[in-house]
């Protein structure tokens, strides 16, 4: 029984060992492509494949989003420009970058959509038109033939058209010749591309469709003047904030302006701790209080509000000393009393009932008033 159960586990091992060899001997490990959801740097980036393609070609390719780059090209290689930037080229911007054209630069510009400014299309005088409803398809192929390629290029069709103007191109890609998707032209001693839709044919999700990568690639080989194609692409383009360019340009002057402001909080926020006792109020004396309101009635303006009350003790020592004066009649009263004290009669009618407006008068009356009471 047990020599039964031995042969059978043996000739259990022998054709699973068949069975095995057999699978190996027939079945082949085939690569199976399989998409995968783009990871975070894929996200942020949306021409990362294209910047591993560049590089991977030999080349090298820098991404920026200052629009300050444009006022500090290289002398050399090539400008990837995409959309979204009227509002950073002014007239004398736009100027330096035909300029730097001119002088051996290359310029790739992505066209504005229709209805959108566009000063560089302006200024080579290419119109922008959509294609008629009528003739979109769902997917449509564009055959580019570029001068001296050993064969044409196939890149996905486009929804809107350039129309040259005046100045016409180099050559052209388009299905009919006064509608083209791409335009090149030669200023100077560079080159300048202007093509639709090239940023989202660049992308991560398109970049490897149709001939994509290799129109970009046969474009540096042809008309950048680098060793190796230098490639820099102003994507985004933005300003840098208030306080991003005062760090920048003025890094001292806002360390001091933060050191002064952080003494000044230091200064003025309340302290934590025991809490002191309030000093004793001031008491003042009726003296201070009477000379702080003539202060305020000399400042106000109120003159005779202060010489009122010097003319009614005049009055109460004349009724005292002299009754017969203090009973005449003002005019008879002042003559008397210039004959007594011997001083002007006109000055002493001023003084007991005059307008005393001004600090002059004021003082004068005040001061003959007192010199009065002397003299009685």
């Amino acid at each position: 029984m047990k020599q039964r159960a031995l042969y059978a586990g043996l000739l259990l091992c022998a054709a699973l060992g068949l069975a095995g060899f057999w699978l190996l001997s027939h079945l082949e490990r085939v690569p199976v492509v399989q998409r995968e959801p783009a990871q975070d740097e894929a996200r942020r980036n949306p021409y990362l494949a294209l910047e591993r393609f560049t590089e991977r070609q030999g080349g090298r390719l820098a991404r920026s989003s200052d629009a300050r780059v444009l006022a500090r090209l290289p002398p050399a290689g090539t400008l990837f420009l995409d959309r979204q930037r009227p509002q950073f080229l002014s007239t004398a911007r736009l100027q330096e970058l035909l300029d730097w054209v001119a002088n051996g630069g290359y310029l790739i510009a992505v066209a504005e959509l229709p209805g959108v400014a566009d000063p560089l299309l302006d200024s080579l005088g290419i119109s922008r038109t959509a294609r008629p409803a009528r003739s979109r398809k769902p997917a449509g192929v564009l055959e580019v033939a570029l001068p001296g390629a050993d064969r044409t290029l196939r890149v996905d069709l486009a929804e809107t058209m350039l129309r040259p103007g005046v100045r016409q191109p180099d050559w052209a890609a388009g299905r009919r010749a006064s509608a083209a998707q791409i335009l090149h032209f030669s200023v100077g001693r560079g080159h300048l591309t202007v093509a639709v839709d090239l940023d989202q044919q660049l992308s991560n999700a398109r970049i490897g469709d149709n001939d994509h990568a290799e129109l970009y690639w046969s474009l540096l080989e042809r008309y950048d003047r680098s060793p190796q194609p230098q490639v820099l692409l102003l994507s985004r383009l933005r300003m840098p904030t208030l306080f991003a360019w005062l760090w920048e340009v003025a890094w001292a002057a806002c360390l001091s302006a933060g050191a002064l402001l952080g003494l000044w909080v230091w200064r003025v926020v309340p302290r934590f701790g025991n809490i002191g006792p309030d000093a004793p109020p001031g008491r003042r004396e009726l003296r201070e209080h009477l000379a702080a309101i003539g202060r305020y009635l000399w400042r106000s303006g109120g003159l005779s509000a202060l010489l009122a009350p010097a003319r009614e003790r005049f009055q109460r020592r004349l009724q005292v000393r002299q009754p017969a004066i203090a009973a005449l009649p003002p005019e008879a009263r002042a003559a008397a009393l210039g004959a007594l004290s011997h001083r002007p009669a006109a000055a002493i009618a001023a003084a007991l009932a005059g307008q005393a407006d001004n600090p002059r008068t004021f003082t004068a009356a005040l001061r003959l008033l007192r010199n009065l009471e002397r003299d009685l």
